[in-house]
């Protein structure tokens, strides 16, 4: 019998420096997709791309998540400064949509609000209340950069019918 190798998958490919946002990120993997983004507040080039990847239905859902998760990190975070960026990653199986947002960290000298939904009301992060009635699950993840915070990654699923 012949030994076989495993390997761990590819890290996230990281784009060219100097491409010009928005641009797509390729994977090896089938069913993933990624995207990154400007600073700019715009919409409509994530909109439109989910709607490319994302089959059926479920997109509008997907398109919602992802529209508010890139909200939040334009809005309260580095990635929402001039040479900020926020990347996207969807990955799709038969049964789960996962959405995952990084953004650039959180800005200098600011109060650093872990997410969480809460009430609408009073919730520091509101596109949060919308990803928990729309995913099925969500959770986070700081990256540390020594001893201050870095980027942040937000993941949501969504059932895929």
């Amino acid at each position: 019998m012949k030994p076989t190798r495993t390997t761990a998958p590819n890290p996230d490919p990281t784009p060219e420096t100097g491409v010009p946002y928005p641009h797509r990120i390729r994977f090896e993997e089938p069913g993933r997709h990624g995207i990154i983004l400007g600073h700019e507040p715009d919409t409509t080039h994530l909109v439109n791309w989910v709607h490319a990847v994302v089959p059926g239905p479920v997109a509008k859902r997907v398109e919602q998540i992802a529209v508010a998760l890139v909200s939040n990190a334009h809005r309260h975070t580095r990635s929402g400064d001039p040479g900020g960026n926020v990347r996207v990653v969807i990955g799709i199986d038969p049964f789960l949509i996962r959405v995952a947002v990084t953004d650039n960290g959180p800005r200098r000298d600011t109060v650093i609000p872990y997410p969480r939904s809460g009430s609408l009301r009073l919730s520091p992060l509101p596109g949060l209340h919308l990803v928990e009635q729309l995913a099925i699950c969500w959770d986070w993840d700081w990256e540390w950069k020594g001893t201050t915070m870095g980027p942040l990654t937000i993941r949501a699923v969504v059932e895929n019918p």
